[in-house]
């Protein structure tokens, strides 16, 4: 037997182990009997084909409600806003900004509707951290510093956002923002491989709306929270077996 054929006859030894295999695996043993095929059930974080948050801007362009949003609502334009830190330089979220201490994306993942939620702060007002939400604290990044309010809002004009290099910014204009820090992401946003697209694909065929980063990151804690896995797809075995 020259090389060729040894070569051949390996081969064909392998083509046909790999076949009695998956034929093992898709039958019960001994019994010869078809096994179904059962898809693991689908989570509706997967299949919900909305974003996970609903951004300003969009807010904005459907005609929403947007008079919670105005900061001087609450704030005098007559009077600086002073943000607190801690000893070791962490902002300190006054308790009139609870909402943005944790990041609300996906409460749901865990918390029923029903169920009442509170925070609770210490003496400085700085919130307690529940021990199942020690990575959820909103900061933008991982680093001390970056949570300083005026790292994007700009502190002359609050109703203005304001990039490191001092360029001023409508409030509807957040991607701006974020592509000031976050170019090769915002490259790729641009490109369409980051980021969420409706519509079209072909411009000749419609319109495309392309989502705004806040639409899925919350700027205040962008970090996305990690998702459960979903169960590996499971094959039903005949009785018996």
């Amino acid at each position: 037997m020259n090389e060729n054929q040894k070569t051949s006859a390996v081969l064909t030894g392998l083509t046909g182990l790999f076949a009695g295999a998956a034929v093992a695996f898709w039958t019960t043993t001994g019994s010869g009997t078809a096994v179904a095929h059962k898809p693991a059930p689908s989570a509706p974080v997967f299949t919900n084909a909305a974003t996970v948050r609903l951004s300003m801007t969009e807010l904005t362009k459907s005609g929403g409600d947007v008079s919670g949003l105005d900061c001087y609502a609450c704030h005098s334009k007559d009077k600086p806003v002073a943000p607190k830190f801690d000893a070791a330089g962490v902002l300190i979220p006054s308790v009139a900004h609870r909402d943005v201490v944790f990041s609300r994306m996906n409460c749901a993942a865990c918390h029923t509707p029903e169920e009442k939620v509170e925070l609770k702060f210490d003496t400085e007002g700085k919130v307690l951290t529940p021990a199942a939400h020690t990575n959820d604290v909103a900061r933008h990044g991982r680093t001390i510093g970056n949570d300083h309010c005026f790292n994007c809002h700009d502190p002359a004009n609050l109703a203005e956002l304001r990039t490191a290099g001092g360029k001023k910014l409508k409030l509807t204009e957040s991607t701006l923002l974020c592509a000031s820090c976050h170019g090769p992401s915002y490259r790729d946003w641009e490109s369409g491989v980051h980021g969420r697209r409706n519509g079209f694909w072909n411009a000749k065929l419609g319109a495309t709306d392309r989502k705004d980063c806040t639409s899925c990151h919350d700027p205040h804690a962008p970090m996305l929270p990690l998702l459960k896995p979903l169960p590996p797809p499971a094959r039903a075995v005949a009785k018996g077996h």
